[in-house]
């Protein structure tokens, strides 16, 4: 497990009776000690555990059924994203029809649009469970969505004396569950559906004749209307707003909002217990400012409502970015989304204090901590907009790739920062979550706002030389431009000729600059390193062009030498000068080639 998803001592329940390990080493010991516990008891210390566990710990109930429906819908839904389809049969066969009511509304709808494949996958899941649910669930349902969902399915028509020819049904599959009524499927996995209409047929024949009445009559567009109103209302009870009200997650804090008292647990829809979801707090990263005030939080009342709110909270994020509330990594990103924002306004609130960000935390709900945070990111976009607007076709011939998509994520609607994958290669976008993400990216514009003016003042550069590209040079033989390498081709020209210019070098020139630059070593294989003489003497130069120079421009001078002489001493400090250079498999220096030269 990773330090973003082991349960603390103070947001998640701890498991008193048993070490978490035991559940695969000694199972029957759990057995015997979950015997003894109450229902509740047992329910905290399946909520208490990573999804792996979860699963496992159920299995050693002897009330698995009754455990598996005392705990939210969020939670057990949660938990079968998190284990997947075919590794969650076992969950959703002890899930409670309202329980699979809320799967199927996550599940079956993409915004106001009806899947019915998604529909049909489930229903074949359900029928995998080898229990009788399919049927305890659909007769729970609300009359139209059953229409909705049988309409979609199937053709059903009525056998009268005029004709038993029915048009359109032309290679469809035909079953009859009572000799009255035909049914034609739509679709080629027509083993569930025929399963569940023989079933109703057994349990009330008088039923299923009423609902195939209404798969032939219903108009499909208005019973499509119907079942989705009544999907909204049941959505917005758990906390799944409409789009409109969604947004309002995006809009300005109204500081009447911080005069609110933040809710109970006991104001959302929990289960049996109202335990609360304990997957929000697994996206708390515990380093971060938000997962150390939440460990130090002593109220289990109040964190119960925390994790209620970061749900409702990510479910806002992901109707109103219009996203696919059934797709885990969509959830999870939301989620994170969620808990980044709120950790940024809880941060700035609390000015990095603990003591008061745990004060902050009993007064503030998740939500205006959130738009706190928010804030923030739309003044870095608008700056970073700004800024692109004012320099971007100047910066244009010079900024390299990856620096120019690290600008322009950050004009995005809510912008993202880069960070490296767990292999170290991959790369990863996500949203900002600190303070400390918030430091880099106003470092990152502060840094092209001195890289514009210092190529501009310092070096000389203007849109049209750029553009020109000083009548066109051969190394980097891609004909890009970067910065670094303007800047150290004019390393280069000062310290042979004593000029600032960035005009590329020829091939005898550029074998002057390496043999000068470097401390002569004793041993011909050695690395070199450069003259600290030279870059002081470059360094100067550079700090008396009428720049203004700041404290803050020095450093950034400074560290534009320092990745000068990275560089030189990576690309060039091994090569043997004596030798021919193969100046395309270089990198730093703007180099032609006169007529003759190798």
């Amino acid at each position: 497990m990773t330090e973003k998803n082991i349960p603390s001592a103070k947001d998640l329940t701890v498991i008193q009776h048993f070490p978490i390990e035991w559940i695969k080493l000694q199972p029957r010991k759990v057995e015997e000690i979950l015997s003894t516990l109450s229902l509740e008891e047992k329910a905290k210390h399946v909520l208490s555990l990573p999804a792996v566990f979860q699963r496992e710990l159920l299995v050693l109930c002897e009330d698995a059924v009754e455990v598996t429906q005392s705990i939210p819908a969020e939670e057990i839904y949660h938990l079968i994203k998190e284990l997947g389809s075919e590794d969650s049969l076992l969950i959703l066969s002890m899930a409670s029809p309202e329980q699979l009511q809320y799967f199927f509304d996550l599940e079956w709808w993409q915004s106001d649009k009806f899947q019915p494949q998604r529909a049909m996958e489930w229903l074949e899941l359900l029928d995998q469970c080898n229990e009788p649910e399919t049927l305890g669930w659909f007769l729970n349902e609300d009359f139209d969505q059953k229409v909705m969902l049988l309409q979609s399915l199937i053709k059903v028509f009525k056998q009268d004396e005029m004709t038993n020819s029915y048009e359109g049904v032309e290679g469809l599959e035909h079953y009859s569950p009572d000799g009255v009524y035909d049914v034609f499927f739509k679709v080629k996995e027509s083993k569930v559906i025929r399963k569940l209409l023989l079933l109703l047929a057994d349990k009330d024949i008088a039923f299923l004749h009423e609902l195939l009445e209404a798969v032939i009559w219903f108009p499909t567009t208005i019973t499509l209307e119907k079942a989705y109103q009544w999907r909204l209302t049941r959505t917005s009870q758990r906390g799944i707003p409409e789009f409109e009200e969604a947004m309002g997650v995006y809009s300005s804090l109204n500081p009447d909002d911080l005069k609110q008292e933040v809710p109970l647990s006991e104001n959302f829809s929990g289960g049996k217990f109202s335990f609360s979801p304990q997957y929000p707090l697994t996206q708390a990263l515990l380093s971060h400012f938000f997962g150390q005030c939440v460990k130090s939080l002593d109220s289990e009342e109040r964190l119960n409502a925390i994790r209620w709110e970061l749900v409702c909270l990510a479910n806002k994020i992901m109707v109103a970015d219009k996203c696919d509330l059934s797709d885990l990594k969509i959830r999870q990103k939301a989620m994170r989304k969620a808990v980044g924002y709120v950790n940024i306004g809880l941060e700035l609130g609390a000015s990095g204090d603990l003591e008061k960000g745990h004060s902050l935390l009993h007064q503030l709900w998740m939500q205006s901590l959130f738009q706190v945070g928010f804030e923030q990111l739309k003044q870095i976009r608008s700056k970073a907009n700004l800024f692109l607007k004012e320099n971007g076709s100047f910066m244009e011939e010079f900024i390299s790739e990856d620096e120019k998509e690290k600008l322009g994520a950050l004009v995005l609607s809510f912008p993202q920062i880069v960070e490296k994958g767990e292999d170290d290669t991959a790369i990863l976008w996500r949203d900002p979550e600190s303070l400390d993400d918030i430091r880099a990216i106003n470092k990152l514009l502060d840094r092209w706002a001195f890289n514009i003016r210092f190529a501009k003042q310092s070096l000389g550069l203007n849109t049209k030389t750029l553009e020109l590209k000083w009548g066109g040079f051969d190394i980097p033989e891609n004909g890009k431009l970067e910065l670094l390498t303007l800047f150290m081709t004019a390393f280069a020209r000062h310290t042979l000729f004593k000029t600032l210019s960035c005009e590329p070098l020829t091939v005898s020139a550029a074998k002057s600059f390496l043999k000068v630059v470097f401390i002569a070593g004793i041993f011909q294989d050695e690395e070199k390193i450069v003259d600290e003489d030279k870059l002081s003497s470059f360094e100067q130069a550079l700090l008396d062009t009428p720049m203004a120079w700041t404290k803050s421009d020095q450093g950034l001078l400074r560290e534009l030498l320092a990745q000068c002489v990275a560089t030189l001493e990576e690309q060039f400090g091994r090569l043997d000068f004596s030798r021919t250079i193969e100046w395309q498999y270089t990198h730093g220096l703007l180099i032609t080639y006169s007529r003759g030269e190798e």
